[in-house]
């Protein structure tokens, strides 16, 4: 295992496959640690990302569009504990790596039984010539 800093930790060599769990909405410079885990990977390799969202009030064709309620509540609770839901998120990721598969879901959350968040899961290869 190895803790370091996401946004400038640097493999040994290229590496296949990066996977990033609910680490993007909790990164402050999220967008240099895509970069990086971009930078890490082989050309062809693979990243993962999985964590919580919501989506722009207007998203790109294709993507989920969640109501007024989901836009504004769930960003007001994970901001309490430091967590960024920020639909740029995945906008970046899905201009980033064109070759993607994309599921758009939503799951409980404690203490909140009636109401569920949406989270998506993306895993997207990186071009073969950068």
């Amino acid at each position: 295992m190895v803790e370091a800093d996401a946004t400038a930790w640097r493999p040994d060599a290229p590496v296949d496959c990066v996977y990033s769990s609910y680490a993007l909405t909790m990164t402050p410079d999220w967008r240099a640690a895509l970069a990086n885990a971009l930078s890490t990977l082989k050309p062809g390799g693979l990243l993962g990302v999985v964590d919580f969202y919501t989506s722009a009030a207007q998203p790109a064709a294709g993507l989920v569009r969640h109501g007024t309620f989901t836009r504004d509540f769930w960003p007001r609770w994970f901001a309490h504990d430091g967590v960024n839901l920020d639909p740029a998120h995945l906008a970046t990721l899905s201009e980033s790596l064109p070759a993607h598969e994309l599921a758009e879901r939503r799951t409980t959350v404690p203490y909140l039984p009636r109401i569920r968040v949406p989270y998506y899961v993306l895993v997207g290869q990186r071009r073969l010539a950068e």
